[in-house]
C-alpha cells in the first residue's frame, strides 16, 4: 500500500512537470537589441563612473577612508583606463587638451588616494573638488550632449 502510494505520487508529479513545461514552439523570443560595441561600452562605463563618483562623494564627505580608497580605485580603473581608452579608440584625432585633462584627472585621483591613505579630511575634500573639476572640464570640452556641470552630490539615489 505504501509503495503503491509513493509510485502514484511519483507518476502524478512527473505528469505535472511534463504538462507544465513549455514546448519549443510556444517560447516567444523578443527582438534583440543591436549594440555598437564602442559606443555602448563607453556609455556603460560613464554611467558606472557617475555612480562611483556619487559613492565616492559620500565616502569623502563622511571621512570613510576604506570606502574612499575602494571607490577611488574603482574610478581610476573605470575612467582612467576604461573610459579614456574607449574614447581614444572612438576618436581618431585626440587633442592635446584631452591628454592634458586626462593627466589632470589622474593627478587628482592619485592625490585623493594619498589623502585617503593618510586620513587627511581637508586634503581629501580639496582633491575631490579637483577631481570633479577635471571631470567637468573634460565633459565641457568633449561631451557634446552634456548640459551644464556634472552633479556628483549624494542625493540618496543609486
Amino acid at each position: 500500500m505504501k509503495s503503491s502510494l509513493i509510485i502514484s505520487v511519483f507518476i502524478i508529479g512527473t505528469l505535472i512537470v511534463i504538462a507544465s513545461c513549455k514546448k519549443p514552439d510556444e517560447v516567444k523570443v523578443g527582438n534583440a537589441k543591436v549594440y555598437t560595441p564602442l559606443q555602448d561600452d563607453l556609455a556603460r562605463s560613464m554611467k558606472k563612473a557617475s555612480l562611483v563618483m556619487r559613492r565616492l562623494s559620500r565616502a569623502v564627505k563622511n571621512n570613510d577612508w576604506v570606502e574612499t580608497d575602494m571607490w577611488t580605485q574603482e574610478l581610476k580603473e573605470g575612467i582612467g583606463f576604461s573610459c579614456v581608452t574607449q574614447y581614444m579608440i572612438e576618436n581618431n584625432d585626440i587633442s592635446l587638451r584631452f591628454i592634458m585633462l586626462s593627466n589632470q584627472f589622474n593627478s587628482a585621483i592619485n592625490k585623493l588616494m594619498l589623502a585617503s591613505k593618510k586620513h587627511y579630511p581637508e586634503r581629501a575634500n580639496i582633491e575631490f573638488d579637483n577631481l570633479v573639476y577635471s571631470c567637468d572640464a573634460c565633459h565641457d570640452s568633449f561631451n557634446k550632449d552634456a548640459e551644464g556641470n556634472l552633479d556628483f552630490s549624494d542625493s540618496g539615489e543609486e
